[in-house]
């Protein structure tokens, strides 16, 4: 192994044990020349942000499988979670990445095996071999699982990405959620000249309109009953920002339909209940396309008289490796922005978050948290 600076034997992490049982505790650093993988380097991790589907996971659910299988899959003891991050490369395996010694890079959470059906016919999101940090996905029977809640995590140096000088840690970490909200507007099909509606303004719904507007998008219309995610949306000028608080399915369709008389050329469902997608197929235009961003094991029946005249409703998850660079392009050149969604707090202060937005999930107080695992 080499390295640029002197490695601790231990970190402390946020390891959750069971769910709604997340902890900072003091582990074991991974021993990255342990795993068999020459591609495996250490990152000194400067910035790890908080994601939704953490929160899934701290609840019980495990939304990759979900999403990637298509299936419920228990998840191990002891992960360590966080998977959007960033910081500088202080340890690698092989003498084939000590170019990346010392570099500050944002590195793709996943490694897929490259040998399956999915990934030899292009669809390596889908991979069900994928090797995932912050997810206990792939890594065999662990003491601890890795992740990015803590000062050091592992990467694979093939994808990892230079980042600018210019570019703060903290914002290079949203660089995973961006990746996946520029997969999820392709697999809309924004068509240029039409209207766009994403339900839900979070981090999700926030990244794919900004895609969506750069992607050509004539209109983007954000849907939320969260006063301050659409006042980040309306500082942005990422697009018409509507309120549906206190509105009925129908109010809401009315309202949506005054903005988009001829229905919306793509909806993206963010949230994933029967009522969202029952509203975004109604405002559905033709030839159009409903992508569901939250998939959840619940039925859900379809009128498919409302699918007529060539409407889909399609699933998006994951990204594929080349549209981690093409995010970071469209960041560092400012066609899209995350400085204003984010709160940061130390590793210490995550636990209580964690316990605080499971148990209020509509009073977040924070739009997109980021850890300093050094504050």
């Amino acid at each position: 192994m080499f390295t640029v600076e002197p490695i601790p034997t231990h970190l402390d992490a946020g390891v959750l044990f069971a769910p709604q049982h997340l902890r900072i505790t003091e582990i074991p650093q991974w021993p990255i020349d342990d795993y068999g993988d020459p591609d495996l380097v250490l990152i000194k991790v400067a910035a790890c942000g908080v994601c939704g589907s953490d929160f899934r996971y701290y609840a019980g659910e495990n939304p990759w499988a979900q999403h990637t299988l298509g299936q419920f899959v228990p998840n191990p003891p002891n992960m360590v979670l966080g998977h959007e991050y960033a910081g500088t490369v202080v340890a690698v395996v092989s003498e084939a990445n000590r170019h990346l010694l010392g570099k500050r890079v944002a590195p793709v959470c996943s490694k897929t095996c490259g040998a399956c059906e999915d990934c030899r016919t292009g669809r390596s999101r889908l991979c069900p071999n994928t090797v995932h940090l912050g997810h206990g996905q792939g890594w065999g029977d662990r003491l601890f699982f890795p992740g990015a809640y803590g000062r050091y995590a592992p990467a694979w140096g093939a994808s990892c990405f230079e980042i600018s000088d210019e570019l703060p840690f903290a914002e290079a970490a949203m660089l995973d959620i961006l990746a996946v909200c520029l997969h999820v507007a392709e697999t809309g099909g924004i068509q240029p000249g039409r209207p766009v509606l994403c339900i839900g303004a979070g981090p999700a719904g926030n990244g794919v309109a900004q895609f969506s507007r750069a992607l050509g998008a004539s209109q983007v219309v954000l849907l939320d009953r969260s006063a301050s995610a659409l006042d980040i949306a309306r500082q942005q000028n990422v697009g018409f920002a509507t309120n549906n608080a206190g509105m009925s399915n129908a109010d809401a369709r009315d309202a949506l339909k005054k903005l988009a008389p001829n229905g919306f050329g793509t909806v993206f469902d963010t949230v994933g209940t029967r009522d969202s997608l029952n509203l975004g197929v109604q405002v559905l235009g033709k030839a159009a396309t409903l992508v569901n961003l939250a998939v959840h094991d619940e039925e859900i029946p379809i009128n498919f008289l409302k699918l007529g005249s060539e409407r889909r409703i399609a699933t998006s998850c994951n990204f594929e490796v080349g549209d981690y660079p093409r995010a970071l392009a469209f960041l560092e050149a400012g066609r899209v922005s995350v400085k204003e969604w984010l709160t940061t707090i130390s590793l210490d202060q995550v636990p209580h978050w964690f316990e605080k937005i499971h148990h209020n999930p509509g009073e977040k107080g924070a739009f997109k948290l980021v850890t300093d695992p050094w504050a």
